[in-house]
């Protein structure tokens, strides 16, 4: 019989680890303890007949626990009212029945009745019905009020105080529960073990360690210390800490018959979190050994543990190792499967393992449709999700959430509109999780008006919440819309994560915004300067948005204040240094990157392409030559984009196009990029022969395709070249195409027309042109111009500046060319005196050269020489030329010898000048000055350019 009770003892603090404390209330009313008395005994019963695994004996027990009347449902109140007032006296199974039934339900009106009740009768004095009242109020929510009865309790007992502190924990007010614990030790009770068990918990909570471990010593003073309640209650206090040491030192000064399983299964834990696989699995075994049969908390332990570490094989053997003691079918054990599945991204196996479960809560089914959107199977998920729905499950929150990510992946906007309005139907309000997944659903399908009013309904927002919002925005080009909210989110005293503070940066980078981008950057500096995972994202941010915003200098010192530089920062730099200069800090840069560089960081051809082009606007041949040598050395010779940025580098620092092609025929992989480098470098180098041939062999090619700069390259040679049917033939291919109302096509091809003789066919395009740009206009004004229509071209110049456009400086050129081929002298006066009052356009010596050759040809020869010697250049060369030719035109040998005397000055072996000198002497018949000048030539070694000319003939 000892033995019985001993074993029943040792049974009822095991089932205390599952279940709230009950003490056998004293002094109480002898028909209420009786009934109290026989149940308690059979619940011993039932104890021990199941640890003795005596399983009929335990069915008979629980079938005479089920006949006792306070263990039943809760009578009818009224009844109960009824019987009261008739009989006098209050049957208190009747009422401890009642107040659980309350309770549970969270009817706490009907408990206000009867707490009312109980005051009329003056039952309300006694400890046992005071506590199950609180109880009542605690478990119905209301714990103030709980608190306000505690506070009225005369006399308090042990289950008062500990009852008080479970409820506090509970609720999670962990604060509360330690100030209880405070105040009951004061009042002179000393805790028991639950009431260790559940301030310790509250210390695990709030990560008050230091408490923590002072309740330690109290344990071990008060001779609790090998309470399975408490010990493993202590361990998962320090496991939380992250104290392992103190942890694993405590778990094995316990002896090993004390070790509970809620103790192994603490240690087990704390593997989990440090992901400690073979400590964690010789742990099993000692556990396993020491006669501890593992339980569905073991294997959690260890199946999470597998997903922690990735380790699919150690998962599969775990899970067979489940199959075998029949905990397959477990909920926690099977979600936990399912959930290790779902990180291993095998849903079938999830899947299989979901079907086996028992009970399905709305955890597995939640985990089960985010694996489908883990590996992006949104159709298999939101299948899922209707079976959820057909077994009449109701879903929350995380669930909805689960299947509205599912419809982004779809880019399904319709069904996650019906998702969205079955959980308004529910009567749900929009939280930060699943508001977060409306506002990427809304986003993901351009529905941006839609994200903004979910985000606008959502409450309490929180930091995913506005990172989610502020990303979608910067996403859709919202620039200016995401900074207000950033700064509200700043006003809410949230911390913006790295992401959103990239997300921010670059707002303020594309908005050119610097002011706003250099506040980012202090939050930066406030919130992540210590973590080197974050930095280097919002790092490369700050250095794209300084180089956006020209700061190219402080963007350079943001880079020498970082840890760890990728080959963005650097190329970032380096194209911040080429576009803004000096170019030459971009090459100092790159020194710098090949030298400091660790292994990690790489040359990419975004890197390469970058310091050629600084390369291409310092003019330096040398140093190109230098950088290719070195892309040669790195492998990067043939690439195409790289190889395209040479040909740039040579056509820019070689008089000949030369070293360009050398470079193009080495390129083993040809583009449309790398042929129509090619083929503009023919163009400016005025070789249009070759670039029209390259244009031929690039229609050869399988991978042949046009793009605008190719066509105006192809344009202008064959403008140079006067060669009209080439000319015609490009014509088409555009029209193929369908690049013929291309704004920048149309004007080179009126050039091209104008150029070649066809001015009828330039006006038509002109004419055709949906739009109009600047270009041309002016394209169309120079083509009259140079054919003589002067009329025209004042008419165009005239109908441009009543349309809204504003002239440039070659527009002012082509109607001053204009004048100058009609003698119209005072229109010529007139616009140039326009141009000079235009401070906005640089007066150019082209301009001054047009202006002296309209002075030039209505024989104003004196008026020109004084326009010279004012223009505000230190070379005039091209101005007395013009000059002297007009002085050859009308004879003028004064001024024309006074003029060619300059030339000669300024250059001596400039044969044009000899020649035109020697006609003008010739013209005014004064044959021996001439003879003297082309003695002079000879002497001088003076040689005359051949004259050539050339026509276009048909095959």
């Amino acid at each position: 019989m000892l033995m019985v009770l001993l074993i029943g003892e040792r049974s009822r603090r095991k089932l205390h680890v599952a279940y709230p404390p009950f003490t056998y209330p004293q002094n109480l009313p002898k028909d209420l303890s009786d009934v109290v008395a026989q149940g308690w005994v059979l619940f011993d019963m039932i104890s021990v007949y199941l640890t003795l695994s005596i399983y009929p004996k335990c069915t008979s027990y629980f079938v005479n626990l089920s006949k006792i009347t306070w263990l039943r449902k809760p009578i009818n109140l009224r009844n109960f009212y009824k019987s009261a007032d008739t009989n006098g006296r209050v049957c208190y199974q009747d009422c401890v029945s009642l107040l659980q039934h309350f309770g549970d339900t969270r009817q706490l009106r009907a408990m206000d009745s009867l707490y009312a009740f109980l005051l009329k009768y003056g039952f309300h004095q006694y400890v046992f019905l005071q506590n199950n009242m609180i109880k009542g109020y605690a478990t119905g929510g209301d714990l103030l009020k709980a608190r306000l009865l505690f506070d009225e309790m005369r006399e308090r007992n042990m289950i008062s105080w500990t009852s008080m502190l479970t409820y506090y924990v509970n609720d999670g007010q962990n604060q509360m529960s330690l100030w209880m614990f405070y105040l009951m030790c004061r009042s002179g009770f000393r805790p028991n073990e639950f009431g260790f068990a559940m301030v310790l918990k509250a210390c695990k909570s709030t990560n008050n360690f230091i408490m923590g471990q002072l309740l330690h010593g109290q344990v071990l003073k008060s001779g609790f210390i090998y309470y399975s309640f408490c010990n493993s209650s202590i361990l998962g206090m320090y496991v939380v800490s992250g104290d392992a040491n103190d942890a694993h030192k405590f778990f094995h000064g316990i002896p090993p018959g004390g070790r509970s399983e809620a103790l192994w299964n603490t240690l087990l834990e704390s593997y989990v979190r440090t992901s400690e696989a073979e400590v964690a699995i010789d742990s099993f075994n000692q556990m396993t050994q020491s006669n501890i049969s593992p339980n569905s908390f073991t294997y959690t332990n260890l199946i999470k543990l597998c997903a922690n570490m990735s380790s699919f094989s150690f998962g599969r053997s775990i899970h067979g190792q489940i199959i075998k003691v029949g905990l397959e079918n477990h909920g926690i054990v099977g979600g936990a499967l399912v959930d290790a599945y779902v990180k291993f991204e095998f849903l079938n196996d999830a899947y299989e393992v979901f079907l086996c479960l028992e009970e399905k809560d709305n955890v597995v089914w939640c985990t089960l449709i985010s694996g489908f959107h883990r590996i992006g199977d949104a159709k298999q998920g939101l299948k899922c999700y209707v079976e959820f729905l057909k077994e009449e499950n109701k879903p929350d929150p995380f669930i909805f959430s689960s299947a509205i990510s599912l419809c982004s992946d779809l880019e399904n906007a319709f069904v996650g509109t019906q998702l969205h309005c079955s959980f308004i139907k529910y009567g749900f309000l929009l939280d930060s999780i699943l508001g977060t997944s409306l506002i990427n659903m809304y986003s993901g399908d351009g529905m941006l008006y839609d994200a903004c009013r979910c985000f606008n309904e959502v409450r309490n927002k929180n930091e995913i919440c506005f990172s989610s919002i502020i990303s979608n925005l910067v996403s859709h080009g919202s620039d200016e819309k995401a900074i207000e909210l950033f700064n509200q989110m700043r006003d809410s005293n949230l911390t913006p994560s790295s992401l959103t503070l990239s997300y921010i940066i670059r707002a303020c980078a594309n908005l050119y915004n610097i002011k706003e981008g250099k506040s980012a950057h202090s939050q930066f500096l406030k919130t992540f300067l210590g973590d080197c995972a974050s930095n280097i994202c919002i790092e490369n941010a700050l250095i794209e948005m300084y180089v956006k915003c020209g700061a190219v200098d402080t963007a350079n010192m943001v880079l020498k204040q970082m840890k760890m530089k990728s080959e963005f920062s650097w190329t970032t730099i380096i194209s911040g240094y080429s576009i803004f200069g000096p170019c030459e800090k971009a090459l100092e840069v790159f020194n710098d990157m090949c030298l400091l560089s660790t292994e990690s960081v790489k040359l990419s051809e975004f890197t390469i392409i970058a310091v050629l082009q600084a390369c291409t606007k310092v003019k330096s041949l040398y140093k190109g030559q230098q950088v290719h040598g070195y892309v040669i050395k790195i492998g990067f010779g043939s690439h195409p984009f790289i190889g395209s940025a040479l040909i740039n580098i040579y056509a820019a620092t070689s008089p000949d196009s030369q070293n360009a092609h050398l470079v193009f025929s080495r390129l083993k992989v040809r583009d449309l990029v790398s042929y129509s480098s090619m083929i503009t470098v023919f163009a400016q180098k005025g070789e249009s022969k070759e670039a029209l041939r390259l244009f031929i062999e690039f229609q050869t090619e399988p991978f042949f395709s046009i793009d605008e700069t190719l066509l105006s390259s192809c344009l202008s040679a064959c403008a140079d070249s006067e060669a009209l049917e080439n000319g015609k033939s490009v014509h088409a291919i555009i029209n193929k195409f369908g690049f013929e109302f291309h704004i920048h096509i149309v004007s080179s091809m009126i050039a091209m027309y104008s150029k070649c003789g066809g001015i009828k066919d330039a006006r038509k395009l002109f004419g055709e042109a949906r739009d109009h740009n600047i270009v041309s206009w002016t394209a169309m004004i120079s083509g009259y111009a140079h054919h003589g229509f002067a009329n025209e071209a004042i008419k165009l110049f005239d109908e441009m500046k009543e349309g809204g456009l504003e002239p440039d400086s070659v527009t002012f050129i082509g109607v001053l060319t204009a004048c100058s081929h009609a003698g119209l002298v005072n229109e010529g006066w007139k616009y140039f005196e326009l141009l000079r009052a235009k401070h906005e356009i640089e007066v150019t010596i082209s301009h001054f050269a047009c202006m002296v050759d309209i002075l030039g040809r209505a024989e104003q020869v004196e008026q020109a020489e004084a326009l010279i010697k004012k223009a505000p250049f230190e070379s005039k060369v091209p101005l007395w030329k013009t000059l002297l030719g007009a002085c050859n035109k009308h004879g003028n040998v004064e001024v024309g010898n006074r003029v060619a005397n300059i030339l000669v000055e300024l250059e001596p072996n400039e044969p044009s000048t000899y020649v035109s000198m020697s006609n003008i002497y010739a013209s005014a018949s004064m044959w021996e000055n001439s003879c003297n000048v082309r003695i002079k030539m000879k002497t001088g070694n003076v040689v005359k350019n051949h004259g050539y000319s050339w026509i276009q003939v048909t095959s």
